[in-house]
């Protein structure tokens, strides 16, 4: 999901004299923190918890993908396809807030984030690739993104697949997989990551397709009506799609040509 900016007005609720830094430096990680962010109405004011907790571990998934395996502040609580607003206190990113999906289950004693870093970027997820383990990030309240409609297919570009880990896991975890399939684009067969893992879940309905080249095991092509009509019989069922805005359009435009109901078409960016 794309970084975006969070309005430069912060504060914590009843400390007047000293700033929002020199007081989070005295928070325990993983206690709460009740902010105020100060709306373009100067009478209005939205009021939201920031939880301060640890890197345990970074794992490299792929050249550029990487998992985050965080402390779980006490009491904190999500659902699978939620997500949160992610902030890092260093002067690169000071005012930027970027939005990531949990990856991990909601029973597991730690969370988990999966993201593509962009370096050349020089926004959040370069300074997310230099973490260490023991450094500290900022994370909201979890918020809903995917609306799930029942058992359908799950069209995602790219890191776009990270809003349906966290779901396909808990279906798995559930016994539910069944009527479920997953397409994954990505340019190139080293762009790919958990491949085992979707293959373990949801065997011949996983399917794998790169742009740029031809690989065994994987389809080649971009999105379009052709492909996807090649290998789904069924257009009036739920479609989930993620990534580039560019792309979820394509999706959303081959679906509807096929058949598929735009009411049926949960789409993110």
């Amino acid at each position: 999901m794309a970084e975006r900016p969070r309005p430069p007005f912060w504060r914590i609720t009843g400390m007047e004299s000293r700033d929002t830094d020199d007081h989070r430096r005295n928070i325990p990680p993983g206690s709460a923190v009740l902010l105020t962010t100060e709306l373009n109405d100067p009478t209005k004011t939205e009021q939201t918890m920031e939880f301060p907790i640890t890197l345990l571990n970074k794992e490299q998934l792929t050249h550029d993908v990487v998992r985050l395996t965080l402390e779980r502040p006490k009491g904190y609580e999500f659902t699978a396809g939620q997500a949160i607003d992610f902030k890092l206190d260093l002067p690169e990113v000071k005012d930027k807030v970027s939005p990531f999906t949990f990856t991990g289950l909601r029973t597991d004693d730690h969370l988990e984030l999966t993201i593509k870093c962009y370096p050349d970027h020089h926004g959040m997820t370069e300074q997310i690739a230099k973490l260490q383990t023991g450094d500290e990030v900022i994370i909201s309240e979890p918020f809903d993104t995917v609306e799930l409609k029942g058992p359908g297919v799950f069209i995602a570009g790219g890191t776009g697949m990270t809003p349906f880990i966290a779901i396909l896991r808990q279906k798995q975890v559930d016994g539910a997989l069944a009527g479920n399939s997953l397409f994954f684009f990505n340019k190139k067969k080293e762009d790919v990551f958990m491949e085992d893992e979707f293959r373990g879940w949801l065997g011949k309905d996983f399917h794998s397709v790169l742009s740029k080249e031809e690989a065994p095991g994987h389809l080649h092509g971009m999105v379009s009506a052709d492909l996807l009509k090649a290998h789904i019989k069924d257009f009036h069922q739920p479609f989930y799609t993620c990534g580039p805005e560019g792309f979820v359009n394509a999706v959303k435009g081959a679906l509807t040509s096929l058949g598929a109901s735009e009411e049926m078409i949960d789409v993110q960016f």
